[in-house]
C-alpha cells in the first residue's frame, strides 16, 4: 500500500480527518523549522511561526488549489508569517535581519550532506563548525528577497518554479535574485577562503 501524497493528506483535512493533520506536521515539522530558523532571530519565534503555519493550514485548508504542491503552499504561508513578524519587530525599533542561530550539525546545508563521524580528525570538525559560521554570518548580511530565494532553492530544495509560486513573482525575478544572492555570498566568503 503507497504512501498517502502531501496533498492527499491535505484533501484529507479538509475534509475533517484532523489525523491526517499530524501526519503531515511529522513530516515537515523538521524542515520548515530548519527553513524559518534561519528567517527569524529567535528559536522560540521561529517555534511559533512554525506552530502558526500549521494552524492555518488546518483552518485554511480550503483555500489551497488542486494541482498546487502542498510544500510550495506551506512554504509560503511561512514565509508570509516570517515577514510579519519582521514588519513588527521593525515597527516596535527592533530591526531582523535573520537568524543569529548558528546552523547545527542535524540541519546541514543539503551541499554538505556528508554527516562528521566520531573519528574525524578534530581539526577538520572545528575547520567544519568555523564554516557554518561564516556561512550563517553570510547570509544574515543578504537582502531579505535574496536570502529567501536562496535558503528555498539550496536548503529546501525546491525548483525555481516552485520558489516563484512561493514568493509569487516571476520566475525570472527569482533567478536575478539567487545569482545576486550568490554573489553576496561568494564576496562575503572570499576573504575567509570558503568557496
Amino acid at each position: 500500500m503507497s504512501m498517502p501524497t502531501d496533498e492527499d493528506l491535505l484533501l484529507a483535512v479538509r475534509g475533517g480527518n484532523v489525523e491526517s493533520l499530524g501526519v503531515l506536521v511529522s513530516r515537515w515539522e523538521d524542515p520548515l523549522y530548519r527553513f524559518v530558523s534561519r528567517m527569524v532571530d529567535r528559536p522560540d519565534d521561529a517555534r511559533d511561526v512554525c506552530q502558526e503555519t500549521f494552524l492555518r493550514i488546518l483552518r485554511r485548508s480550503d483555500a489551497f488549489r488542486e494541482g498546487a504542491r502542498f510544500s510550495t503552499w506551506m512554504y509560503q504561508i511561512a514565509l508570509n508569517l516570517c515577514r510579519d513578524r519582521a514588519r513588527r519587530r521593525k515597527r516596535w525599533g527592533r530591526v531582523v535581519v535573520g537568524s543569529t542561530t548558528p546552523l547545527s550539525d542535524d540541519a546541514p546545508p543539503r551541499e554538505s550532506a556528508a554527516p562528521e563521524t566520531a573519528d574525524t580528525h578534530p581539526g577538520t570538525a572545528l575547520e567544519a563548525a568555523e564554516r557554518r559560521r561564516a556561512v550563517q554570518r553570510a547570509l544574515t548580511r543578504l537582502p531579505n528577497d535574496q536570502r529567501e530565494v536562496l535558503l528555498l532553492k539550496e536548503y529546501e530544495g525546491l525548483k525555481f518554479r516552485e520558489i516563484a509560486e512561493v514568493l509569487e513573482v516571476p520566475e525570472s525575478t527569482v533567478k536575478s535574485r539567487m545569482y545576486a544572492a550568490l554573489d553576496a555570498m561568494r564576496a562575503s566568503l572570499e576573504p575567509t577562503g570558503i568557496r
